[in-house]
């Protein structure tokens, strides 16, 4: 894994062609073999009550998750489109500073049924967690469902180019 260059890549992806990312600040401060974590600061994610909005941590929450198997799809060289197909948030308390999100790679068995079904089917789907952390505290949660949709032939295995 290059993660360095992945990381890279990946936050160019969140800020460049996300414009939303760009406009929440959000910084991809960690990729690894754990997973990803993106910091937040809350000054352009704030809300009326001086909070953090919660569309933003949703949104947060949903674009870290979102960048997992969009990495996966990527280094398999695969022409999808990645889509959220359903989603459930829950907060459980009010952000009053700077925060991050946090969303764990799925295990072996999850990626390998993801990919059979997208190169079978050409369509493939994967459930995450993200997190959003203050103070070393949960304080928003979301299970999501994440679809990987074959543009073309690529589902069968054949590298895009």
């Amino acid at each position: 894994m290059h993660e360095e260059s992945e990381k890279h890549w990946l936050a160019a992806t969140l800020t460049d062609d996300i414009p939303l990312g760009a406009a929440m600040a959000l910084e991809v401060t960690r990729l690894d073999e754990h997973g990803i974590a993106l910091s937040l600061p809350l000054a352009p994610n704030i809300n009326d009550k001086g909070t953090a909005f919660g569309g933003a941590m949703a949104s947060a929450m949903i674009l870290a998750g979102w960048s997992l198997p969009r990495l996966l799809l990527r280094r398999e060289g695969l022409d999808a489109d990645l889509v959220i197909g359903r989603c459930e948030l829950r907060f459980l308390k009010p952000v009053k500073q700077d925060f991050s999100v946090q969303c764990d790679w799925p295990d072996a068995g999850a990626l390998a049924l993801f990919f059979e079904a997208f190169r079978q089917q050409g369509r493939g789907k994967l459930d995450l967690a993200p997190e959003v952390i203050c103070n070393n505290e949960v304080v928003a949660t979301l299970q999501a469902r994440y679809a990987a949709l074959a543009r073309n032939s690529t589902a069968t295995g054949e590298k895009a180019s």
